[in-house]
């Protein structure tokens, strides 16, 4: 069963995560993902809305199907998760992430790296859960966080585990807009999506620009050096 969808709006593509369920990812989570962006990044297209199905953006990595073997699966997971983040990272046109849910752990991460962030009012928060349950993020997805927020959101975020209601993120300068359900927020986001796209901008330059803007963000999480640093930690 497909976990995720492309549809096309006009020059906007349209990547949808599919069902209602918590969006866990997953390996072949991340192999679809991937897909559907190689796709956007070979086409035409002028940008990228992320958007889901249910009450939750995405809970973040599969932590059960992690924990049944935790030193062979933590890295999996979290080198996938980094990928998907490159791939948003270099993509070549204008991406912006559609928040109609929770966003927790990987799925804060997986919203943040795209360009702008439109969330509903309604229901869904944005919370990085490492502190709450011990676990150590890798350099490369810290870096990312950081060039995202202001000092005192990113403390906030990492440190303290402060779930943020759009209001709140909004206020503290994570998102860009919030809007009243799950519709409005995702075609607040396609009209973003569809003025960017009327820009007309050369797309090789607007990668070009991105890249530059996060290239430590992109070098840290391209390293493997610090994959010793992620993993659960048990106080025990």
């Amino acid at each position: 069963m497909a976990q995720c969808s492309l549809e096309r709006h006009g020059r906007v593509f349209a990547l949808k995560l599919l069902g209602n369920n918590e969006h866990w990812f997953t390996p072949s989570f991340f192999a679809e993902i991937l897909s559907a962006l190689k796709t956007v990044q070979d086409s035409d297209a002028g940008a990228l809305v992320t958007t889901s199905e249910g009450k939750f953006f995405s809970n973040g990595l599969h932590l059960e199907w992690m924990k049944e073997d935790l030193e062979a699966r933590v890295p999996v997971l979290v080198r996938g998760l980094e990928q998907v983040t490159l791939a948003l990272l270099k993509l070549n046109v204008p991406s912006i992430a559609s928040v109609c849910g929770h966003a927790a752990g990987g799925g804060l991460l997986f919203a943040m790296a795209h360009d702008h962030c439109c969330m509903r009012r309604d229901r869904g928060f944005l919370y990085c859960s490492a502190v709450d349950i011990n676990f150590v993020i890798p350099p490369g997805s810290i870096a990312l966080l950081k060039s995202k927020m202001t000092p005192k959101a990113f403390k906030n975020v990492v440190l303290s585990g402060v779930k943020f209601t759009a209001p709140m993120a909004l206020d503290a300068g994570i998102i860009d807009s919030h809007h009243a359900d799950a519709n409005e927020t995702f075609e607040a986001a396609l009209k973003l999506a569809t003025g960017l796209a009327e820009r007309g901008w050369e797309r090789a330059a607007y990668q070009a620009l991105r890249l530059a803007m996060y290239s430590d963000v992109i070098e840290k999480l391209e390293s493997n050096a610090d994959s010793e640093l992620i993993g659960f930690v048990n106080d025990s």
